[in-house]
């Protein structure tokens, strides 16, 4: 993904941010961990136990809002660190273009890509990414600590985690469609505003200002169809995991009460298996529809590179000659 080169150019930043994330996943975890050891214990009477684990999950707890403001903060950064790369490249290719390739597309396409496609890959790209890292880290901690209350419950998530990645699968190329079919109609609209206000005295001197809000309106109702259509896509997507998902909790939830009705597991795990399970799967849900919005933006960098490609190069016209014709005594004066 080309998206990932600039991450590579802003190491030192993009591994804070990821270290932040990992961290603030653990103290996620240790606070589902401190609430299935407090049932346990209280379950058990032992009171002092129960006020301890009760503690650290409120230390949990806290430490994990003030990391997440830093992991907001410096996400942040890298974000826009990570724009300023790619308005960058794109300049510098468009400073090295001859005039032909230049021209082959408008200014106000290559501002729509400099603006509404930045914006899309700050969506779709960089936050759905670093997303995933997050969702990912929760999701192997949670599965540890499952192993560690019973082992089988593990089995069982590794089962409807791959059931979870198969299915949404089967939308990703049609929301690639989308997407690059968005960020399109967002072109024509730049283009159709500037193309209109710069023929305003045009239109006035023809008596035709409402020309001005019929093309507007009509690139308006273009980009809604268009926005719509990438949503309705997202949105069926989304729904099938999240199905997905909230069928995965019940069954986790259901294979506990069985293994603490037998003896196989403290009565703390219910609590713990609800929470790791409703993490687990609500962050591979996640995962699915993040990774299918990462690689939507596929398209739309491969657009940017339209600039660079070799084009063929202009005629020359060092050889050109006018004949017989030619300029003598030529003046001009002010009206």
């Amino acid at each position: 993904m080309e998206l990932l080169k600039y991450f590579k150019k802003l190491k030192w930043e993009f591994l804070l941010v990821l270290f932040l994330i990992i961290v603030n996943a653990g103290f996620l975890i240790l606070a589902g961990i401190s609430s299935a050891n407090a049932l346990s214990a209280v379950a058990k009477l032992r009171a002092a136990e129960f006020f301890m684990w009760v503690a650290i999950m409120g230390g949990a707890y806290i430490t994990y809002a003030i990391v997440n403001c830093l992991v907001n903060v410096e996400q942040t950064r890298l974000s826009q660190n990570v724009d300023k790369l790619i308005r960058n490249s794109i300049a510098t290719d468009l400073s090295k273009a001859n005039y032909a390739t230049f021209h082959k597309q408008t200014v106000a396409t290559y501002s729509s890509w400099l603006t509404n496609d930045i914006t899309t890959i700050n969506n779709f790209g960089i936050t759905d990414f670093l997303m995933i890292v997050r969702q990912i880290s929760e999701i192997v901690f949670g599965m540890l600590t499952l192993a560690y209350f019973n082992i089988s419950l593990v089995v069982t998530v590794v089962v409807l985690t791959v059931i979870m990645g198969i299915v949404p699968n089967m939308f990703s190329k049609i929301l690639a469609k989308r997407s690059l079919e968005y960020t399109h109609a967002n072109e024509r609209l730049v283009n159709t505003i500037n193309d209109i206000l710069n023929g305003f005295n045009t239109l006035f001197l023809a008596n035709l200002p409402q020309t001005i809000v019929k093309k507007i309106d009509g690139s308006s109702d273009d980009v809604k169809k268009h926005t719509l259509n990438y949503s309705k896509t997202a949105g069926i997507t989304q729904a099938i995991t999240n199905g997905l998902a909230f069928i995965s909790q019940v069954i986790i939830l259901g294979q506990t009460g069985w293994l603490i009705l037998h003896h196989l597991t403290p009565v703390g795990t219910i609590s713990g298996a609800q929470f790791f399970a409703s993490t687990i799967f609500a962050e591979l849900s996640g995962i699915s529809f993040n990774w299918q919005e990462f690689k939507s933006i596929k398209p739309i960098m491969e657009k940017f590179k339209s600039i660079s490609n070799k084009q063929s190069e202009p005629h020359s016209i060092s050889n050109w000659q006018l004949g017989k014709l030619g300029l003598k005594n030529v003046s001009y004066s002010l009206c």
